[in-house]
């Protein structure tokens, strides 16, 4: 058996707004007291002259702790935004078939997803692994975290076969990827039907919906945390002055906040989002 390192792996796929990573950095140092590397999958442009990759090693350049890592290059940065399997797109379905191999469909079940999905899928898949952290935390680009929550959730895993932080009613599964965390020898030393399919795929639902699928067939426990989105009580509760996004809870405190569609929202929505965390975290970009 693979002998992991005593860490955590962070993931997060990145478009465009590079910034969003470097605000997920500074909350991981201040409220992650525990060995990791955090992985930025650079989606987008990652040719030779990409704009986005020399900005990402400039701005982390000297972390250590940080890998830049080249995901998916889109051949036009605007295909992110179609659904391939419906008609009338800018761009065809025949399209992401040639360039992407991809048909639009998820594998099982068959349902039309956006782009979008399974570029963040394939992003997730390819930043865990470059890693070997004996814990993985799929981590969205536009969540921050707001307190200290390692000692109260990894000890969770012993148990269970993964904790996120929210669920999606309509296609009845976890947000994993918007943030999640588990074992790596979970999805490395399991399997749904084929090897290595419980990486972050559109197998299933959507982005990551078969890890929720295969956890529920074989009887596997999972955590889903208190949060906002299904709760809306606990909007009471946010300490983040926005009134938009989701905070998820740990023993009754606020430890994540999620935006929720950060790399298509307005200039504006970006702006104030950026202002309140920063200010949360009283750091300066």
């Amino acid at each position: 058996m693979k002998k992991h390192t005593e860490s955590i792996d962070f993931v997060t796929v990145v478009f465009k707004r590079l910034d969003y990573a470097k605000i997920i950095h500074e909350s991981i140092k201040k409220y992650v007291d525990y060995p990791y590397k955090y992985y930025i999958v650079n989606n987008g442009d990652n040719s030779e002259s990409s704009v986005e990759l020399k900005e990402l090693k400039e701005m982390f350049d000297g972390e250590d702790n940080v890998v830049i890592v080249e995901g998916v290059h889109q051949v036009n940065q605007d295909d992110g935004g179609c659904v391939p399997a419906i008609s009338g797109q800018k761009y065809s379905q025949q399209y992401f078939i040639d360039n992407y191999g991809w048909d639009g469909y998820t594998k099982y079940d068959k349902r039309a997803v956006g782009f979008g999905s399974w570029l963040q899928a394939e992003g997730m898949t390819i930043g865990t692994k470059m890693g070997n952290g004996k814990y993985i935390c799929q981590v969205e680009h536009d969540v921050v975290f707001l307190n200290k929550w390692v000692d109260d959730i990894l000890p969770l895993l012993e148990d269970n076969s993964f904790v996120s932080y929210s669920w999606r009613y309509d296609i009845d599964q976890a947000l994993t990827p918007q943030w999640s965390v588990l074992k790596r020898e979970t999805i490395e030393n399991n399997f749904y039907k084929e090897p290595e399919d419980l990486y972050p795929n559109c197998h299933y639902k959507d982005t990551y919906g078969l890890l929720s699928l295969w956890a529920r067939e074989e009887k596997l426990p999972y955590v889903i945390l208190e949060n906002s989105g299904n709760d809306k009580k606990l909007v009471s509760k946010h300490v983040l002055d926005l009134n938009f996004g989701e905070e998820g809870f740990i023993n009754g405190v606020p430890f994540m906040h999620h935006a929720g569609r950060g790399a298509a929202r307005s200039i504006d929505y970006y702006k104030k989002w950026k202002d309140e965390v920063t200010k949360y975290l009283n750091i300066t970009l």
